[in-house]
């Protein structure tokens, strides 16, 4: 409605509430107030603060004011029905006064109680008549008791209806507080004793007529208040209260209580408006979801004969949580908005159709007021306009003004002049508001992608944090979410053969690894070599995007400029640069310089280790100027080179051949830890060759004889070979199969490089898996005291070499130095038996 405006004034607050827990009465200036608490408030309209505080003995779920509005009931959840005096009239011996907020305290006491019923659900006080609604299984029961006063609660009158398949059968103290309670409403004809006294209250009332033709003739003889309910079950009854009961045709008591009409829905409130000569000449219902029943009586029928009423039924804007109407207007809460709707231009439309019973959707007009849960009202002020007294879900008490002009509602409006340069001011700030909008919804969109991209790195973060530090083999990995592997290959440039890493970034995860991402391999030498210090390389491979089913490869040198040291760590890992969560125009100072100081988050994905077995080459050959034709005597000065061990270079020549080291395994312990289907012998033997030289193709051989020949990384040729022996004096148990795993080359450094990395893929394998072998080896002790006997002769020759070294001197470092070889030679001449 555009001639209707309103003002909103915040009086008081009182914590969040509950929609159906909320009741208000006013009398005069004082607004009774629950919002379902123990508390019942009494607040000053006038001077806008609370005044006394009525604590019961549970939570209030509805109130009424006596006649003489000296008293106040109050229904309570535990099914007590109190009735107690409304201060300043109670004795200053109940009272408690807070002196900082100047309000007055008073606990009601037990003996006010006058009813007390557990199926209790609505009351009201008429003509000092109490008239309560219970529920008890299946019936509905009208209780009508003389006002308690002075002597005890007496019982007048029981009239009973029996409820619907709709509505529930029993209510229990939990239930009391449902959205829908029953509606208990007080008709008065025109000419009664309370209307004519209390008019100020604008008590419902209706027009002579209307209230005979519905509620019948005795009820308007006599003058008799008529009592309308609504039940949850949406019909509307009505009973009056000063008609004597009628005797039925075989003698029964006859219920006066009738079905006025039903709304198939619950109803929400009934009053009266739209004033005529005689008092408001329309009944109004309202129901929860939007029904509107309008009850008027009609002048004359199309034949000219005096006709009874019709029923209008509408349809608003539901659902309805509270209602209060006035003459001409019905105000009602959907909680999302208090709306406005004009009655007598509906009822005059409904005359000029001639239907009844007519559902029309009907358009109210909005106040612009939301979240309202309870009115009361509407009442004019001295200046004219109409106050609703409101109550918000979140507790607070409002006052909404809504000043009247003519009497067809129009407000004087703006003189031209005035009226263009208010349109002009109203769309420069609608511009200026869309504009600022725009801007903090493109922000708000910023910190949102944010969010989503930090949550994306602390998923990725969380998987890696769950699998970060499994040490495993250069070519050998576990299905992770995200993982790292790597291989080893050799590959020409410029004439140069270089070994290289291939490292495949695999994401299997269901996470995106987006900008800021960048996957960092170090190369660590685990040689200590006297030129080995800070020898660390890291390599960084940022990257764009990496969606769920991809991979990157990178690869890297794994030769520096102080040549190929074997074994190396490799340490891969992932680290996202925080400032990749902003974008550089949404970046403030303050987060710029935090993103500076924090740097990066970095969590490891692998550790791998790439050793002499990995940087075989099995194809092909090196380079003419790689290839190394080495003595033993070179060979000697390499590996105590790679020792740290500074010698002078001798002309003494060692016996040329080759170098042989052994490893002796269990056949019975790699069957068990190896998934091998071999069942013969060389069968066997090719796959763990296979399998140390090429473990990512355990299934798919590479390797099709138990020796093979190949190039170490420094040049050298070497020769692999796995053959199946038999010994007999090692068990007591009877021979032992094992297999003989045997490295021959000319190059110590090659020799002792594959020998370390056989026993290290032995030790992996070892702790990797768990040993399922049927019983224990007895071993024979004979052989293992010789074996000790064997390793204390070869210590005490290490010492006396040692000794003799600190002495000096170039013959005695030859010398030296061949009892060293010698001493490596036998170590790994008779090696004991891995079981």
């Amino acid at each position: 409605m555009d001639a209707l405006r309103c003002s909103v004034e915040y009086l008081s607050e009182f914590g969040d509430c509950q929609s159906h827990s909320v009741r208000i009465v006013q009398d005069g200036t004082s607004l009774f107030l629950t919002s379902g608490s123990l508390d019942v408030l009494i607040f000053n309209v006038q001077e806008r603060r609370v005044t006394t505080v009525m604590q019961f003995d549970a939570s209030v779920i509805h109130l009424a004011l006596s006649d003489d509005k000296h008293r106040l009931y109050a229904l309570c959840l535990n099914g007590g029905l109190y009735c107690t005096l409304i201060p300043p009239q109670i004795s200053s011996s109940s009272v408690l006064v807070n002196k900082s907020s100047d309000r007055v305290l008073y606990t009601v006491p037990d003996d006010s109680i006058v009813l007390k019923n557990a199926s209790l659900q609505a009351f009201t006080v008429v003509e000092k008549i109490l008239v309560t609604l219970s529920i008890h299984k299946s019936v509905w029961s009208f209780d009508l008791y003389e006002e308690p006063g002075s002597r005890p609660l007496h019982k007048l009158a029981c009239f009973q209806v029996v409820t619907l398949n709709t509505c529930c059968l029993s209510i229990t103290e939990k239930d009391k507080s449902v959205s829908s309670p029953p509606v208990l409403t007080c008709i008065y004809p025109e000419g009664s004793t309370s209307v004519s006294t209390h008019k100020s209250d604008l008590l419902p009332y209706l027009e002579p007529h209307l209230f005979r033709l519905l509620f019948g003739v005795d009820a308007s003889l006599v003058n008799s208040p008529v009592i309308l309910c609504g039940l949850p079950d949406g019909r509307i009854c009505c009973f009056p209260l000063r008609v004597p009961i009628l005797a039925g045709p075989r003698g029964e008591q006859r219920s006066p209580v009738r079905v006025l009409q039903s709304l198939e829905q619950p109803v929400v409130f009934i009053g009266t408006c739209i004033s005529g000569e005689h008092g408001p000449q329309c009944l109004v219902a309202v129901g929860q979801r939007g029904k509107l029943l309008m009850v008027k009586s009609k002048q004359t029928s199309l034949e000219g004969k005096k006709a009874d009423y019709s029923f209008n039924e509408h349809s608003v804007r539901g659902p309805v949580l509270c209602a209060c109407v006035d003459d001409k207007w019905l105000y009602y809460s959907s909680l999302n908005d208090l709306h406005a709707l004009q009655l007598t231009t509906t009822s005059s439309s409904s005359e000029a159709t001639g239907t009844e019973s007519q559902l029309l959707a009907l358009t109210s007009d909005s106040l612009g007021v939301c979240r309202v849960i309870a009115l009361a009202g509407p009442y004019t002020n001295s200046t004219g306009s109409v106050q609703l007294l409101a109550v918000s879900l979140s507790g607070r008490l409002l006052c909404v003004n809504l000043p009247r002009g003519s009497e067809n509602g129009n407000v004087p409006r703006l003189p031209s002049s005035l009226a263009g340069q208010r349109v002009k001011d109203l769309l420069a700030s609608i511009a200026n508001i869309w504009e600022r909008a725009e801007s903090l919804k493109h922000k708000l969109q910023e910190k949102n992608d944010s969010l989503k991209r930090l949550n994306q790195v602390i998923n990725v973060c969380s998987l890696l944090l769950d699998n970060h530090g499994n040490e495993k083999a250069c070519d050998v990995g576990t299905k992770l979410p995200i993982s790292c592997r790597g291989v080893a290959r050799w590959s020409s440039l410029l004439q140069r053969d270089l070994l290289t890493l291939t490292c495949v970034l695999e994401n299997s995860s269901g996470c995106t690894l987006e900008h800021g991402w960048t996957l960092c391999i170090q190369v660590h030498p685990l040689s200590k070599g006297p030129n080995m210090e800070g020898s660390s390389r890291t390599y960084s491979f940022p990257f764009k995007k990496l969606d769920s089913g991809q991979k990157l490869d990178v690869t890297i040198p794994l030769e520096s400029t102080d040549g190929l040291s074997l074994p190396v760590k490799v340490y891969c890992s992932l680290a996202f640069s925080l400032s990749a969560l902003f974008s550089p125009e949404a970046c403030s100072p303050g987060v710029s310089q935090l993103l500076t100081e924090t740097g990066s988050i970095s969590a490891p994905l692998s550790t791998l280790t790439v050793d002499w077995l990995d940087a075989l080459r099995l194809e092909g050959s090196f380079s003419h100027g790689n290839i190394r034709h080495s003595t033993v005597t070179d060979g000697i000065q390499a590996f105590l080179h790679s020792r740290g061990v500074l010698t002078k270079d001798s002309d003494t020549t060692t016996k040329p051949g080759p170098i042989t080291v052994m490893v002796r395994v269990s056949s019975e312990l790699l069957k068990t830890k190896l998934p091998l289907s071999a069942t013969r012998s060389q069968e066997t033997c090719v796959s763990v060759l296979d399998w140390l030289v090429s473990p990512e193709a355990i299934g798919q051989p590479s390797v099709q004889s138990p020796v093979i020949c190949a190039y170490s990384p420094d040049g050298c040729s070497v020769k692999l070979l796995v053959k199946e022996v038999t010994l007999g004096d090692f068990c007591s148990d009877g021979p032992l199969e094992v297999l003989e795993i045997r490295v021959e080359s000319t190059s110590v450094a090659a020799v002792c490089g594959l020998h370390h990395a056989i026993l290290r893929r032995l030790q992996v394998l070892l702790r990797d898996s768990a040993l399922k072998c049927g019983h224990t080896k007895q071993l024979k002790a004979q052989s293992l005291f010789e074996a000790v006997r064997h390793v204390e002769s070869l210590f005490k020759d290490l010492l006396d070499a040692q000794n003799q070294a600190a002495l000096g001197g170039t013959m005695k470092m030859k010398k030296n130095s061949e009892i060293l070889f010698r001493i490596f030679l036998q170590l790994r001449a008779n090696p004991l038996v891995i079981l």
